[in-house]
């Protein structure tokens, strides 16, 4: 009896102690907690729509809310699946009547109905197949991405026409470490991320299409991600360290707004992006303005 006491006490207080070690739920870490996620919001064209990837956390998966890509309308109602399964970083084309998207890091794209469904196909798929972050280019032509491997000598950024012919390092420039790009409105600079062994953590830039005045916007040790533009490509919102911030497009003037990611500049002038619901249970999505005002949930 007394070496089954001291056992229980022993596991008793190992229990006790990873308790205590473990965190409670937070707006820094509601990712440990959350199960299903709504994540990768990415406005419309004209703002009335939202194309987004939900993950669903049942296993068999729900037949009444799967894992897939969805779109909404931008006030959350009028919920459609486009494809069941695991599509990442949606973006719309300019027309409004295609998504281009990351499965199992594999370039598709398919009409917003999820008919016609296209996959990008290389020589030796097998090398290649770590490509996420798609975005189409305001004049229809090009597609941007990123591949998630580091190839000595070859560029992370990449571009495609948008028939899925014509493979190329972005606009001719080799970027290595880059990811997540995205043109600005009236084409004429691209923002991504990029990571190297000069600093920790991600860190945004803002370069010429030329390749040009390639400017670092964030210039700190956090784990800077997701830079969209605005509409009118005055500002730049990102989050760092798990919160939604804007700046001005030289990267002056950084504001944090609301604790979040994946964030998506509407024509409106309004912010979507990706955070926990109120008992950390999901990932939602909330729409904000760019003041950090009106802040609500769209998704639940």
């Amino acid at each position: 009896m007394k070496k089954f006491e001291s056992f229980l006490l022993f596991f008793l207080s190992i229990s006790t102690v990873s308790c205590s070690q473990f965190p409670d739920p937070s707006p820094g870490n509601y990712e440990l907690f959350v199960s299903d996620r709504d994540q990768y919001p990415k406005f419309s064209p004209d703002g009335e729509h939202i194309a987004y990837y939900h993950q669903n956390s049942e296993s068999p998966d729900a037949e009444d809310y799967p894992t897939g890509l969805y779109i909404i309308d931008n006030n959350g109602g009028n919920r459609r699946l486009v494809l069941r399964g695991t599509h990442l970083n949606p973006a719309w084309s300019p027309d409004g009547k295609w998504l281009v998207f990351s499965t199992s890091g594999v370039l598709q794209k398919c009409k917003i109905d999820g008919d016609s469904l296209i996959t990008f196909k290389e020589n030796d798929l097998s090398q290649y197949s770590s490509y996420f972050f798609p975005d189409w280019i305001s004049s229809g032509t090009e597609i941007l991405f990123d591949r998630a491997e580091n190839i000595e000598g070859e560029s992370n950024l990449l571009s495609i026409k948008e028939d899925f012919t014509g493979l190329s390092p972005i606009f001719g420039n080799i970027i290595v470490a880059g990811r997540d790009p995205e043109l600005s409105p009236n084409g004429d600079r691209l923002v991504y991320t990029k990571a190297s062994g000069d600093w920790n953590g991600w860190r945004i830039f803002a370069m010429d299409t030329t390749g040009d005045n390639d400017l670092m916007l964030t210039e700190n040790n956090s784990d800077n991600r997701s830079p969209t533009w605005s509409p009118d490509g005055q500002m730049i919102a990102w989050s760092k360290n798990v919160r939604i911030h804007v700046m001005e497009s030289d990267g002056n003037n950084q504001t944090p707004l609301s604790y979040g990611v994946y964030p998506s500049w509407s024509v409106q002038g309004e912010i979507v992006y990706s955070h926990a619901n109120h008992d950390y249970s999901k990932e939602v999505l909330y729409l904000i303005g760019p003041d950090g005002s009106n802040r609500r949930q769209l998704t639940f």
